[in-house]
């Protein structure tokens, strides 16, 4: 009953939506569209909304995520990006997803994803006297069931929170979570049409109610969408080509395994001083880090309290991510969406959660590399390694 009343759904918003054109950051999901500026009479509202005969306390013909997967489903042919494949496709004729796949989603997906987690290469050289680590992570051909999403769109439930509110919460607080929790779907101008402050459904969890807002890139040209995919060259900040942003700019010029998910760097084995420490898929190489992570930490608000909390029995220590520059993105580490990288090694596929709140096995915990490699991508434990040593395969193609 549930597949059949998703059908029902994309066939609704199929008739729809078939005539709206791909505007900007993705057809109905425009702030100038749904905002008034364009005239009170605009239609838009119409494509999820009824007054009469919703179907949800909000008003819409259904319930996320069977909303959203109407057009960004993999069986949908209403948006680019497939959310759950992880991949993005060409546009069609029309405006609607072509068959082309362009590349995968930064985020990877919540059903499969193509991060080529066990291909990770490293190579290694010398800055300031010190030997450092560049890595990069490919793309698969075709995608892998994942072993960690950040919330279950086959049937979203409370969970925890890792980190969320005081330490007497335990590991962090409960919550539902769902697609609008992190977006807007009408359109906010901000970075994936992120809410600068994440909501929270039911459970113990709160959000830490900071505004964390996402600079986005400039609107590409009428007719284009933007890029959300794993292919990024590094330009000059400020311009509207600052960055490969759009995906007329991927088709034809890049394959769909091009990128990196490690994205570090642009580009990845850039070694010199011009090359951006910054990760910046909205073109704003200067910014994008230090915001991301103040988003995230909206509700992993006990990431941020420093490397030497005595006051928390489960977070005293930890990486640095405090969203001021002083360490590297959340999304450095982790995808958004899901993963598919495997934790097969003895001591990466059993291990307690926080708090020991539950036993679990293999979870990649959105990380994109297997095992521990994503400590090995930047660290020399041992001490050995000089520069100009590689690791790993050599990833086709070698850029970018």
């Amino acid at each position: 009953m549930k597949r059949l009343a998703l059908l029902f759904t994309v066939g609704a918003l199929w008739l729809l939506l078939a005539a709206v054109p791909v505007l900007a950051d993705g057809g109905p999901h425009v702030a100038s569209i749904n905002n008034g500026s364009l005239g009170i009479s605009a239609d838009s509202c119409a494509g999820c909304h009824r007054a009469h005969t919703a179907q949800t306390e909000n008003l819409t013909i259904s319930d996320a995520p069977d909303m959203c997967l109407a057009c960004h489903g993999a069986a949908s042919t209403g948006a680019t990006t497939d959310v759950e494949d992880g991949i993005q496709y060409a546009v069609a004729t029309g405006g609607t997803r072509g068959s082309a796949v362009l590349g995968a989603l930064r985020g990877g997906g919540f059903v499969n994803a193509r991060i080529a987690s066990a291909d990770t290469y490293r190579l290694s050289y010398l800055a300031g006297g010190a030997v450092r680590n560049l890595s990069k992570v490919p793309v698969l051909a075709t995608g892998e069931s994942v072993t960690s999403t950040h919330m279950d769109i086959a049937s979203p439930s409370e969970a925890i929170v890792w980190g969320n509110g005081a330490s007497s919460t335990g590991a962090g607080g409960t919550t539902t979570l769902n697609c609008t929790n992190c977006h807007n779907p009408h359109g906010n101008g901000q970075y994936r049409i992120l809410n600068p402050i994440p909501a929270m459904d039911g459970g113990t969890a709160t959000a830490s109610k900071a505004d964390a807002s996402v600079d986005d890139a400039p609107l590409p040209s009428p007719g284009d969408v933007r890029n959300y995919t794993v292919i990024q060259v590094k330009g000059t900040e400020g311009t509207a080509s600052s960055f490969l942003l759009y995906a007329s700019q991927v088709a034809g010029t890049y394959s769909s395994t091009a990128g990196d998910y490690f994205h570090r760097k642009v580009p990845w084995n850039g070694t010199s001083s011009s090359a951006s420490m910054w990760d910046a898929p909205n073109g704003k190489p200067s910014s994008f880090d230090n915001q991301i992570d103040a988003w995230c930490l909206n509700c992993h608000t006990r990431y941020a309290q420093g490397s030497n909390n005595t006051a928390d029995p489960i977070y005293t220590h930890q990486h640095v991510v405090d969203g001021t520059g002083h360490g590297l993105a959340c999304t450095t580490c982790h995808v958004a969406h899901g993963s598919n990288a495997q934790m097969t090694g003895t001591y990466s596929r059993d291990f307690p959660w926080p708090g020991n709140a539950a036993p679990a096995s293999g979870d990649s915990r959105l990380l994109k590399i297997d095992n521990r490699g994503t400590c090995q991508a930047c660290h020399d434990p041992t001490g050995t390694v000089t520069a100009g040593d590689t690791e790993g395969p050599i990833p086709t193609p070698f850029l970018p």
